[in-house]
């Protein structure tokens, strides 16, 4: 019962975690007026898969073939940081956005999704035996309802946004107001 209780704390910490970033992204877009580009658009896909993920290791019990799916999520979006990174990085291009403690939004996203794997794989290695579905307290069902009412907020404004900013086509390469 030990066991289970710290897989699924850390679980609903990177799940606060990941949703306070995608709070702080969307903050940052209706507050300052700030769109999100398509990489910057991929990077939160990123971000929810792993959030995703994560909430079906609380529901279904802690599973490695989970947290695989959740490394999945962050490599790719590791990738689409990096990705922008590049971009930007050429002497004479603009940078994106705002920057956060001196480092713009696709850097955090680089940096903070290769914590994820790092940490995920770290615990990954320790070797923790899958959890049979298991009957949870009423504790543990609060929290986990808590946490999926969470993503699922996130991902339906999320969804929302991008149908106002691009409708149904291509979202532009750098948007400056919302097509709808």
């Amino acid at each position: 019962m030990k066991l289970e209780f710290i897989t699924k704390s850390i679980n609903v910490f990177e799940i606060i975690g990941l949703w306070l970033l995608m709070m702080l992204a969307l903050l940052i877009q209706f507050y300052l007026g700030e769109l999100p580009c398509p990489l910057c658009l991929l990077q939160r896909f990123g971000f929810m898969g792993m959030m995703v993920a994560l909430c079906l290791n609380l529901h279904f019990g802690y599973k490695a073939s989970h947290v695989s799916m959740s490394l999945l999520f962050a490599v790719f979006t590791a990738f689409v940081a990096l990705r922008q990174i590049a971009l930007h990085v050429i002497p004479g291009t603009e940078s994106y956005g705002s920057a956060v403690y001196g480092l713009h939004l696709y850097t955090w996203s680089f940096i903070i999704s290769m914590t994820f794997v790092i940490f995920n794989s770290f615990v990954l290695s320790l070797e923790i035996p899958t959890e049979k579905r298991v009957i949870i307290d009423k504790t543990s069902k609060t929290i986990q309802t808590i946490s999926f009412l969470l993503v699922g907020i996130v991902i339906v404004i999320n969804i929302v946004s991008v149908f106002l900013e691009c409708g149904f086509s291509q979202c532009p390469d750098n948007p400056t107001t919302y097509l709808w």
